[in-house]
């Protein structure tokens, strides 16, 4: 998909009256931007990933920014997520970035690293940024090193998401917030049995980093560092994939004809496609996941055999200004808007995750639709339990996660044992963060 540009025609017809209009809008530019904002029009430019509904909504929040601040008009383009970030990088490599642009946690360091984005320190500092509403556990994924170059939108979290009518026919009772791993292999069990061995109790949850992490976590661990380094050992990833292991083989995870199948879509969810009752997912996808599995969901938190429950506060994605930018004063003053103004979140919504201001997602919470208001509500009833949002991923960070999945493949095949897998894992690893 190209990415799609919006709103220029309309802008073109304004430009005169907007120069006309330029002294008189000065003194609400200097109030909302301070000494360094332009005194005159200014354009900028704004990008993000999604589709034809979030931009929708954006395009409205942005009306409402160009009312409060006539002397800036802001272009837009989006695109899907490849798409957008193939897009970005050639414009950054030409230098034409956009002045503001939509981020993703597993990018941020490298765009970082590139000196393609703006440190935002100094408009925190002067509070034309504001961070005081902001859940305090997802500050820190937006900074690398000392600097903060990403202010978070919204927020999401891990559960288990499962089919509370098939958990009921089995007679299983649902998840509690003490629920532990041993609880989860006889809960799958007893599913899987009760289907006969048609239907798994769980996804295999052994496929992905992602969850891996949240089993180091409640061992206060990590899959990476604080600096970017490799975080576990090989036995303690023989000993997660033995466990999985264990639990595929009463059934309480799904075989790995599913499993293999897995990519991160919707589509080919084990849960969606009726193989399970029940998977490891991320809250942010819950609303889509109940659309297409078409009958209701609810979510629980993750099982620990430990006081925490590993799940973290993860940031789902967040707004940088280009390093480059003409106009950074104006760029930061756009992010502030779209976080922190409570008509604009109206707007938006949950359309980029749960809002991450917390003032925001009050002012939403009484309008959101009934899935939407689960995840609401979910997130709330964990929100003293979960980790703070990690540091970037380091660089080589993608690959080790493309690898750790290729590797589990072999081994729920039977291809290579349990230990092997780990011992390719860590090898890789190294391999690949240098």
């Amino acid at each position: 998909m190209s990415m799609v540009h919006t709103r220029r025609v309309r802008r073109a017809a304004r430009a005169a009256s907007l120069a006309a209009a330029a002294l008189l809008v000065l003194p609400l530019a200097a109030c909302g931007g301070g000494d360094d904002a332009s005194d005159g029009p200014v354009t900028l430019d704004f990008t993000w990933w999604g589709n034809e509904d979030r931009a929708k909504v954006t395009e409205q929040a942005i009306d409402l920014f160009e009312k409060k601040y006539p002397n800036i008009k802001v272009n837009t383009s989006f695109g899907a997520f490849d798409a957008y970030f193939q897009k970005l990088s050639t414009q950054i490599a030409g230098g034409d970035a956009p002045d503001v642009v939509q981020m993703d946690r597993a990018y941020l360091r490298e765009y970082a690293d590139r000196n393609a984005l703006r440190d935002l320190t100094e408009y925190i500092e002067d509070d034309t940024l504001k961070v005081g509403d902001i859940t305090k556990t997802l500050l820190p994924a937006g900074k690398v090193g000392d600097a903060t170059y990403a202010i978070p939108i919204a927020q999401n979290t891990q559960g288990v998401v499962y089919d509370p009518a098939l958990w009921q026919k089995a007679g299983v009772a649902a998840p509690t917030p003490e629920w532990t791993w041993a609880d989860m292999q006889a809960a799958g069990q007893k599913l899987s049995q009760s289907s006969g061995g048609k239907v798994a109790g769980f996804g295999d949850f052994g496929f992905a980093i992602d969850w891996f992490d949240i089993w180091l976590r409640q061992r206060d661990k990590a899959i990476y560092t604080d600096d970017g380094k490799l975080g576990f050992t090989e036995a303690e990833l023989t000993e997660f994939w033995t466990m999985t292991g264990q639990m595929r083989s009463v059934g309480a995870l799904a075989p790995p004809a599913l499993t293999t199948q897995l990519d991160g879509s919707i589509t080919n969810s084990s849960l969606i496609k009726k193989g399970v009752t029940a998977e490891v997912n991320y809250d942010s996808g819950f609303t889509g996941m109940v659309s297409a599995y078409g009958a209701p969901l609810a979510i629980a938190p993750m099982p620990s055999d430990t006081p925490k429950r590993g799940m973290i506060a993860a940031m789902s994605m967040a707004y940088s200004v280009a390093q480059r930018s003409e106009h950074p004063k104006e760029a930061a003053m756009l992010v502030d808007f779209l976080v922190n103004d409570v008509e604009a979140g109206k707007v938006l919504a949950v359309s980029r995750g749960m809002p991450a201001n917390a003032k925001v997602r009050d002012a939403i919470a009484p309008s959101l639709a009934p899935n939407d208001k689960m995840v609401y509500e979910f997130e709330q009833s964990v929100v003293d339990k979960l980790l703070p949002t990690p540091p970037p991923q380091p660089k080589g960070g993608g690959a080790v996660k493309a690898e750790f999945q290729r590797i589990y493949d072999e081994v729920i095949f039977g291809r290579i044992p349990v230990a092997e897998g780990a011992k390719r894992v860590i090898d890789e690893a190294k391999s690949q963060l240098g």
